[in-house]
């Protein structure tokens, strides 16, 4: 009575010739061989006919087809959809003794691999895949049975994870969205919203849940519970959020019985494929006393975090239970045993390490300490210029500066003998992160926020973290700032401000963690702007930013990112390297007795001894060297993307914009996704997208000499009204306040 027999999928990595067990449906084969009803058992299915055995006599019978309408993938999903629902009884062979070996080109050309980049993939996949098998279903058995539902779930989480990448990988045409868009409601209006909300198949996050159950309905809807999603003990407030759809419904917060205002809000807007489809109200209250929440006259449960899997409540079947109770045990305890009994003993060594750091030698010296940095291999940068605002204006702050041991800043800051500073990794680092009150640092990587070497040893980290930023955000980068660990995130225009904690905004932060300080490193850029007269400008710096595609993916420990071999023939180096040596570049700045220099990103400096540069441009590396300085002698900047751009504007520098890949870009190839900043309407100087438009641009801005002409300069007076060598008071303003509970809002 088997009518298909579904075997194991191994993918095999061509590029590393790994053979792994990590298909995301490698569960429902822990059970061994076996009978399963899909009927009883709707999360076990397959979805890809290369995995299976099927009766030909019943492929005929049944005139069963590949449609060839549906590209560039789920074609072999849809013919096994279709053969199962012409069984009465959907009972199917499941084999984990029987492999499929699942190739993962290297070349990353299979049709799976470039699907994204297919039209298809936004039309006749949902059109004439999954909707068919929807109205299929329908037609024939009066309601689409679980597992249908549950495959097509599977398939439509994959888009929604494929459109939260920071590098994005979604390829839709504009005039599609809205097609795509119409699609998908007509899919989901066909799927059970409780089913969704018990789809155990793959780890789905709580929003992609919310949003494939209730965003398409075109009804109002909020949740039903209200998460607690953190807390802030210095400041004696606990954010709660709950999340709707359509109207904004009534709301109204106790503690103690009494009405209370929130301190801080903001709605987040979840934007998935261009559509804003989602709300989420983001409120700051009291952590003091008993909450309660009332959204349209009912009081909600508030729960620890947003619910997911089996804390939604949702009965699961035998195979679910079996799933996560029986086998995730067996996995984590039976698996990698040494890792789970080797974690106890590291959280005892961490304790031990943390006593010690309690000790009075250690409490005298780092107590309360103030930890600042850069990148864990360069300084100069925002970190090092509040860490020497702190030695000279604030002593009774207890500062130190870390960085990695016999890096070229680390050498030239022990040769001047700036005291307080630790090399990264020390027993000295040790004790004083184990004592921090702050870690402050221009960089938010993993290495620097919750460095693994410590993080290994800690339940949790015992310090707050103030994000100075490298640059000003232009893009949205919500993407790969939500969720990180930020107590403090200092912006420096009132624009930027208002594109993270405006309503309506991706981001997750409010204007508790937001503040309009400035960069700390502003104070010294216009002290040393103004040292140097414009007449006295000489240096033509091309400094654009670097490509995500050109770099290998960062290791959690570091931030040193490898060079793909693929930067060598990239466009990008192509681009550049014909404008290097452009004579008319050359010859312009000749005329005026102005130097040109080559400054990469620090990501992709490793690149720039072997990159082939004309005897009068000059190579600038970040290493070792004070870039203030350069940055006041700019006569001109010439990039694409980088926030560079706003650190010579802030002294008044011109700029040009070359920006040859500025569709891709934008469109999200890089980091971030377009944002509130436009390069035509915003930017601090003219935009060029090819190379002698470039050259003419740059050759008519070096003839005007070095200032902004007009247009440009009235941008910059407004992007930076306030100018007054204060950033980083404010900044430790900011940081003292966030030190103390909050006061509460006047009555």
């Amino acid at each position: 009575d088997v009518e298909l027999l579904c075997t194991r999928p191994l993918p095999f990595y061509e590029a590393t010739g790994r053979l792994a067990d990590d298909h995301p449906r490698r569960w429902q084969f822990d059970l061994g061989n076996r009978v399963v009803d899909l009927e009883e058992d709707p999360q076990i299915f397959t979805s890809g006919a290369p995995f299976c055995f099927f009766r030909l006599d019943r492929i005929r019978a049944a005139g069963l087809v590949f449609d060839t309408r549906i590209r560039p993938n789920f074609t072999d999903g849809h013919f096994a959809a279709r053969y199962l629902l012409d069984l009465a009884e959907p009972r199917i062979g499941v084999l984990r003794d029987a492999h499929y070996i699942y190739r993962k080109r290297a070349a990353g050309d299979s049709a799976l691999q470039r699907s994204w980049g297919h039209p298809g993939k936004y039309g006749a996949v949902l059109e004439f895949g999954y909707l068919d098998l929807l109205e299929l279903a329908q037609n024939r058995r009066r309601v689409v049975p679980r597992w249908l539902q549950h495959l097509i779930i599977y398939e439509l989480s994959w888009y929604l994870e494929a459109d939260e990448r920071v590098t994005s990988i979604v390829q839709i045409a504009p005039d599609a969205v809205s097609e795509f868009h119409a699609l998908l409601s007509r899919i989901l209006r066909n799927i059970d919203p409780a089913v969704v909300e018990a789809h155990q198949v793959r780890p789905m996050r709580s929003i992609w849940t919310d949003i494939l159950a209730h965003g398409f309905r075109g009804r109002d809807w909020h949740s039903p519970v209200v998460a607690l999603t953190k807390t802030d003990k210095a400041m004696r407030l606990q954010r709660i959020a709950y999340r709707y759809v359509g109207d904004p419904p009534s709301a109204r917060i106790r503690i103690d019985g009494r009405l209370e205002r929130p301190a801080y809000t903001k709605v987040m807007s979840h934007r998935y494929f261009g559509k804003v489809l989602m709300h989420e109200l983001i409120a700051w209250v009291p952590i003091d006393g008993r909450l309660e929440v009332r959204i349209g006259g009912r009081v909600v449960p508030v729960v620890e975090g947003w619910p997911t899997g089996l804390r939604r409540g949702r009965p699961l079947s035998r195979i679910g239970l079996a799933r996560h109770y029986g086998l995730r045990f067996a996995r984590s305890v039976a698996g990698p045993i040494a890792r789970r009994v080797r974690r106890p003993a590291l959280l005892a060594a961490g304790a031990a390490l943390r006593f010690v750091a309690r000790s009075e030698p250690y409490r005298r010296r780092f107590g309360n300490a103030w930890v600042l940095l850069d990148r864990i291999y360069t300084a100069d940068d925002n970190g090092e210029r509040l860490f020497e605002y702190l030695r000279a204006e604030r002593p009774d702050i207890n500062a130190w500066f870390v960085i990695e041991r016999n890096t070229p800043d680390w050498l030239r800051l022990r040769a001047a003998r700036v005291p307080h500073v630790v090399a990264i990794g020390s027993w000295s680092w040790m004790m004083l992160m184990l004592n921090a009150a702050w870690v402050l640092s221009s960089h938010i990587d993993a290495a620097v926020v919750r460095p693994p070497r410590l993080m290994r040893l800690l339940p949790a980290a015992p310090w707050r973290f103030a994000f100075l930023q490298h640059g000003i955000i232009k893009d949205d980068l919500s993407l790969w700032l939500n969720n990180k660990p930020i107590d403090l995130f200092v912006v420096s225009t009132i624009d930027e401000l208002e594109s993270v904690v405006g309503d309506g905004t991706a981001y997750e932060y409010t204007a508790k963690e937001a503040r309009n300080t400035g960069l700390p490193r502003f104070d010294r850029l216009l002290a040393q702007g103004r040292a140097v007269k414009p007449s006295d400008r000489d240096l033509v710096i091309v400094a654009p930013t670097w490509r995500t595609f050109l770099t290998v993916p960062l290791d959690a420990g570091s931030q040193r990112r490898a060079i793909d071999q693929g930067f060598w023939d990239s466009d990008y180096l192509r681009a550049w390297s014909d404008l290097l040596h452009a004579r008319r570049l050359i010859e312009a700045a000749a005329r005026r007795g102005w130097r040109v220099a080559f400054m990469p990103h620090p990501n992709l400096q490793e690149a720039l001894p072997s990159i082939e540069l004309p005897p009068q441009v000059e190579a600038l590396t970040f290493e070792g060297h004070d870039v203030q300085t350069l940055y006041a002698r700019c006569a001109l900047l010439i990039t694409d993307y980088s926030s560079v751009a706003f650190n010579v504007a802030y002294i008044d520098a011109p700029v040009v914009y070359y920006q040859f890949d500025r569709d891709a870009v934008l469109a999200g190839t890089h980091m971030g996704r377009r944002g509130y900043f436009d390069y035509e309407r915003d930017g601090f100087g003219p935009v060029a997208t090819d190379l002698e438009s470039a050259l003419a641009l740059i050759e008519s801005s070096v003839a005007s000499g070095p200032q902004p002409a007009p247009e440009y300069q009235m941008r910059i007076d407004h992007a930076f009204p306030q100018r007054d060598g204060r950033a980083c008071e404010r900044v430790v303003s900011a940081v003292e306040e966030m030190s103390r509970p909050w006061v509460g809002l006047p009555t």
